[in-house]
């Protein structure tokens, strides 16, 4: 049965939540949101129902928070707690619903970057454990490692520096690069320790995307093995019986499973913003 981190939300029956969550986790600019645009077809390819979600897409919440971080003004708790609200709000109306009806729900990070961002600005750990109590424990964590040496070239050749990205709201230092080096290596720091703490599945980042998608695949397939690939809902054909529905052609097994055009090879090659979506 699905368990959470602690109290359960009102109304919620964790015992009809049938789908599989899975988080990939890892810090600014990894790579997170190009891996899961490789996902998401792969497994529609097979069949599967897919949402995916990520930090700030609440209809709540969301605008708000990228809103108030223009201004950057926000307080560690103010923000930590606005994280929370956002995340609540698309627990409740976005993860559990797709749970429910039996979908794979891929998800852009979770609680635990947000535990890690807080902490790095001061917040007290045991405090966010209990704050994030109501947080469904996942099927599977994929923790996209990368050092800050290899990280810091792909942020610098693809958007350049951000202010909260870069911690300048802690004011470690007057200059961003430097900013930047000491904050993401704080972040970093606290990523391992969570890693352990909540038994992430390690992947190394530092490769080339083919190479972190192929662990990623199949590390998924591990989690799903065994779970029915056809879609929910039976099709009724047009002579009134219904049959079965209708299987979509699974991915290949070999090394072409997923094909990337064009347009998603130019995406592949960028890297994530910070809660852009």
């Amino acid at each position: 049965m699905r368990e959470t981190y602690g109290a359960v939300l009102p109304g919620m029956n964790l015992s009809d939540l049938t789908g599989k969550l899975i988080v990939i986790e890892g810090t600014d600019g990894v790579g997170r949101s190009t891996q899961i645009n490789l996902l998401k077809p792969w497994l529609e390819q097979q069949g599967r129902a897919v949402l995916d979600t990520g930090m700030t897409r609440s209809e709540l919440a969301g605008k708000g928070i990228k809103q108030a971080k223009e201004g950057h003004t926000l307080g560690r708790v103010t923000l930590s707690l606005f994280y929370t609200t956002d995340f609540a709000d698309r627990l409740e109306n976005e993860i559990v619903p797709a749970l429910r009806a039996g979908f794979v729900v891929l998800t852009d990070r979770y609680i635990y970057s947000l535990m890690a961002r807080a902490v790095v600005r001061g917040i007290d750990l045991p405090w966010l454990r209990n704050v994030y109590g109501f947080a469904l424990k996942p099927d599977a964590v994929f923790y996209l490692r990368i050092g800050v040496d290899d990280l810091i070239p792909r942020v610098v050749f693809s958007r350049g520096f951000d202010y909260w990205e870069s911690g300048m709201d802690l004011h470690p230092s007057e200059d961003m690069y430097e900013s930047f080096r000491k904050y993401q290596t704080s972040l970093l720091a606290q990523f391992e320790v969570l890693a352990k703490e909540y038994g992430f599945e390690v992947v190394d980042a530092s490769g080339e995307i083919r190479s972190v998608f192929d662990q990623l695949r199949d590390g998924i397939g591990r989690v799903l093995s065994g779970e029915p690939q056809e879609p929910i809902f039976s099709v009724r054909q047009p002579g009134g019986e219904s049959e079965e529905a209708t299987q979509l052609p699974a991915a290949p097994a070999s090394e072409g499973a997923v094909e990337t055009p064009a347009k998603a090879h130019a995406a592949a090659n960028a890297v994530d913003g910070d809660d852009t979506k």
